[in-house]
């Protein structure tokens, strides 16, 4: 091979070294890209610089590879290694290692290890770094104070008048301390039995407190209201006790025969009074012995069963009164035919899970029904017959009957003013039903029985909607109608309220 060749593949080699290195370190080599990217916001991000470490517990997991300005913020795009994770409660801030080396960013890890931040999440909890101009700056200033202090204090006692004055303070703490050790070398046994004495009492204070830290808060809440109460009223309740005093005085003074008088009353009226109690102690024992109506009354059990009967009665009413279940349900329906709205209002009577009676009224906008003939002859015609049918508002009412088997209910009785039978398939019980009803058999102008078809759900426990189609075999098309509506169910605890408190007058 020729030395040409030779250093040819040389260059090339270090070419091809070159080129890996360069996307080794570089944020668009496949080998950089390895890991997952997260993002961590902060006030500042001084002296950090791109490819500066990420750490966790002090271990480098990662790179810092790139800072974003995003509004007044520093943002950090870091790259952590694939397979380490972090919670998502975790905190970031930027250190520096030592005082004035380079800096980094520290995860601190959070307590939900079950939660971990997902490639392209954010750190959403930091710590702003320290930024160390601001504390050299906040060094100088306590310097600067500083300074002015000692120079306070050189111009204070710098002076001979300062210096003097410090003198006589010393010589002035030196006397005080030596009259101090004096008094205490001479009363070491008594201040030991004092300081015993503080310590016992101490502890029992303590032990008081503690075991009656609330009474003792409460008795000294009282007793500060109760001395509030007495500097407020005591003056004004000694002048009305004073007031008091002297019109007794008064009325004692004036009134001393009258006085007498009452005291003698009051004998007289003891008197009577053991006379009526003498007479009582007769008549009751009269009644123990069954004397008199009201001994037989009492002595005698026919009037007790007659009253135990009749509560009986009054309780067995209670209980039918209370196993009666009352739900008031008003509803209405708009009809698409006809675009009218017909309005319902049902109370339902249920004495047994399994029968319940309905009464109600119906507002059906096409109850009345009104035909009238016009005749009209044009250009000398024979006169032509028009007929005109119009429908009025009509109140019908319902009284019906029904028994459920199963999920199966039947009904029948008066529906809408006219005969007619119900049936009612619960398809998910208490949630959601189906039924049809059929009445009216004898319609005018030999019509077909009216029919309706319908569906009520439960959105909530009192609210439901329906739907259905009205009056399907109906000759008239113009009749036939597809119809959706909604109600409210009033449930018996409601009625029983409003229905016990009314009066009611014999």
């Amino acid at each position: 091979m020729s030395r040409e060749a030779r250093v040819g593949i040389f260059v090339l080699l270090g070419l091809i070294v070159l080129t890996f290195f360069t996307f080794r370190v570089s944020k668009w080599g496949l080998i950089a890209e390895k890991g997952y990217r997260l993002t961590v916001d902060f006030d500042t991000a001084a002296g950090l610089e791109p490819k500066s470490d990420v750490k966790m517990a002090g271990v480098p997991i990662g790179k810092v590879e790139e800072i974003q300005l995003v509004g007044n913020r520093a943002r950090l795009v870091l790259r952590i290694q694939k397979g380490i994770q972090i919670p998502i409660d975790s905190v970031g801030s930027i250190q520096t290692q030592g005082l004035l080396g380079e800096k980094y960013v520290e995860i601190l890890p959070g307590k939900d290890v079950q939660r971990n931040l997902p490639a392209g999440g954010q750190v959403a909890n930091t710590l702003n770094p320290v930024n160390l101009d601001e504390m050299v700056r906040k060094l100088s200033a306590i310097g600067d104070d500083v300074k002015k202090f000692t120079d306070t204090l050189s111009a204070t006692f710098g002076t001979e008048e300062g210096k003097k004055a410090l003198g006589d303070i010393l010589r002035d703490v030196r006397d005080t301390t030596a009259s101090l050790r004096t008094v205490v070398q001479g009363n070491e046994q008594r201040f030991g039995r004092i300081l015993a004495n503080f310590d016992r009492l101490s502890a029992d204070l303590s032990d008081i407190s503690s075991s009656n830290k609330q009474d003792v808060r409460a008795t000294i809440a009282n007793l500060r209201a109760l001395s509030d109460t007495l500097k407020s009223e005591t003056p004004g309740l000694v002048s009305k006790l004073e007031e008091m005093s002297e019109r007794v005085s008064g009325i004692a003074g004036d009134n001393r025969e009258n006085l007498k008088e009452s005291i003698a009353n009051l004998k007289t009226a003891s008197a009577r009074l053991d006379n009526t109690l003498d007479a009582a102690g007769n008549v009751m024992g009269k009644i123990n012995r069954g004397e008199g109506s009201l001994g037989k009354l009492i002595n005698d059990n026919t009037a007790h069963t007659i009253l135990t009967d009749a509560l009986d009665g009054v309780n067995r009413y209670v209980r039918k009164y209370d196993a009666l279940h009352l739900t008031l349900v008003p509803w209405i329906e708009y009809q698409t035919g006809t675009s009218d709205w017909k309005y319902y209002l049902n109370l339902k009577l249920q004495p047994t899970a399994d029968k319940y009676y309905l009464i109600g009224v119906v507002n059906d906008p096409r109850g009345k029904r009104t035909d009238s003939s016009t005749f009209v002859s044009v250009n000398g015609n024979p006169p032509v017959e028009t007929k005109t049918v119009s429908f009025e508002d009509k109140w019908k009412f319902n009284a019906l009957l029904a028994k459920q088997f199963s999920r199966v209910t039947v009904r029948g009785g008066v529906m809408e003013s006219a005969g007619g039978l119900g049936l009612e398939y619960a398809v998910v019980k208490d949630r959601f039903s189906v039924g049809a009803d059929i009445f009216d058999f004898n319609r005018p102008d030999n019509n077909r029985a009216h029919l309706k078809l319908y569906g009520n759900y439960d959105i909530f426990k009192n609210l439901f909607i329906t739907g259905g189609a009205d009056d399907l075999l109906s000759r008239d098309s113009k009749v036939r109608t597809l119809f959706l509506g909604f109600g409210i169910k009033f449930p018996d605890d409601d009625l029983k309220t409003v229905i016990g408190a009314v009066p009611i007058k014999p």
